[in-house]
């Protein structure tokens, strides 16, 4: 069986397969269109920790969710998407509710969420949607609804700042979709720059980016689609969020203080586990155990990279992964075993899942020199403990990318 390996393809020709869907689609060229392009996210430090007020840290990659758009003169939305070869449509003075396991939701939800503070965006669109990789754990979700929103602020002529999206995309999420997280993929995907990593504190939302030194330690992305696919909203994310609530709560009872509205475990603090985290039961001392020592590895890390030491920033991204598996209890079977055998294997520097680890990709920072090796022996010991997922998983190397960016197609 051929290794199903893919290297980064140029933004033109997916540009010129998504004008092609387009005119397929809605039977015209692409000329006075417009072409958003929201690249793809890793988190290789920070996991489970945007929700909890923790400091995080990511990359862009030069994957994307591309739209391709042109304005309409009335106020409904056609789209197409080339992953699920379907159309949908709706009426911005008319938004329906979610549909459950529905693509469009984001589309909708978005489109509810910027009409909440622009209620005369009334102006809709026609366009197709394209994914550059399969769906799981690279923030595809809050890059297509970043796509669509830029997509309603391009033809309603609005604008929002980086800050703006974020807490837009939240909104979208933890409202209309029912997700519990936090602010992590979209700050990464609108912060970002090449070659930088990205850190976000989440409790005052200062995001900082934060470049390697000329001569560090070389790497490559490989990410790692294990064949399965998933929804957070049918995972258990959202127990997992509940379940750090409640450890958050009990620290603060134990350390005698007033619970805070909708506690996290920031408000806790690490001094309240060190002294009571022993009182908490097992399941969600584990949570607050990932929690804290998870803010122990981002700081290190962030020196890490900044003086260039790849290899032992990538020794910090595997305990990580480590604790996402033993203490936040997340992972499925495939993905278990692409994090046991990306971390024995010479020459991958760090591995993790991706996203809410619950199904999705897995990701490994790699010694470029020794990347064949790498990839056959992923193939190998995957595909023989996997048989069945030998067809439907992939390999993807990855680049560093920029941020969202929208260009007039003339």
């Amino acid at each position: 069986m051929k290794i199903p390996l893919y290297e980064p393809q140029e933004s033109r020709a997916t540009a010129s397969l998504v004008e092609q869907s387009f005119q397929k689609v809605f039977g015209c060229g692409a000329s006075g269109s417009f072409l958003v392009t929201v690249p793809l996210r890793i988190c290789p430090l920070g996991a489970h920790s945007d929700h909890q007020g923790g400091t995080v840290t990511g990359l862009t990659i030069d994957r994307s969710v591309t739209l391709l758009g042109r304005r309409r003169e009335d106020s409904l939305v056609r789209l197409y998407s080339d992953t699920f070869h379907e159309e949908r449509q709706f009426d911005l003075c008319d938004i329906p509710e979610k549909v459950s396991g529905d693509w469009a939701n984001y589309a909708r939800g978005v489109a509810k969420a910027i009409l909440g503070s622009h209620p005369s965006a009334q102006r809709g669109f026609d366009a197709v949607v394209h994914g550059a990789m399969p769906i799981g754990g690279l923030s595809s979700s809050a890059a297509v609804t970043i796509a669509y929103a830029r997509a309603l602020e391009r033809v309603n002529s609005i604008s929002h700042t980086p800050l703006e999206t974020i807490f837009l995309v939240r909104a979208t999420e933890n409202g209309y979709l029912g997700l519990h997280n936090g602010i992590l993929d979209q700050s990464v995907i609108v912060s970002s720059k090449k070659d930088h990593l990205t850190t976000i504190q989440c409790s005052s939302h200062a995001i900082d980016t934060v470049a390697q030194p000329e001569g560090g330690e070389p790497y490559e992305i490989l990410v790692v689609y294990s064949g399965l696919s998933r929804q957070l909203t049918a995972t258990p994310f959202n127990q997992r969020v509940a379940e750090c609530k409640e450890a958050a709560i009990q620290l603060l009872h134990f350390s005698g203080r007033s619970v805070v509205a909708d506690p996290i475990l920031a408000d806790a603090g690490s001094e309240a586990f060190e002294h009571y985290g022993s009182k908490l039961p097992e399941a969600l001392q584990r949570r607050a155990r990932h929690f804290f020592s998870e803010a122990d590895r981002v700081r290190r890390g962030i020196d890490l990279w900044r003086s260039g030491q790849m290899r032992d920033f990538g020794q910090l991204v595997t305990a990580s992964g480590e604790s996402s598996i033993v203490n936040y209890e997340s992972g499925s079977p495939a993905l278990i075993s692409l994090y046991e055998i990306l971390a024995k294997l010479s020459g991958v520097y760090g591995t993790r899942f991706c996203g809410g680890g619950f199904q999705g990709c897995c990701l490994a920072l790699i010694d470029p020199m020794k990347r064949d090796s790498i990839v056959a022996a992923l193939h190998d010991k995957y595909t023989e403990r996997h048989p069945e997922l030998a067809e439907h998983y992939s390999l993807h190397i990855c680049r560093s990318a920029g941020s969202v960016s929208v260009e007039e197609l003339r």
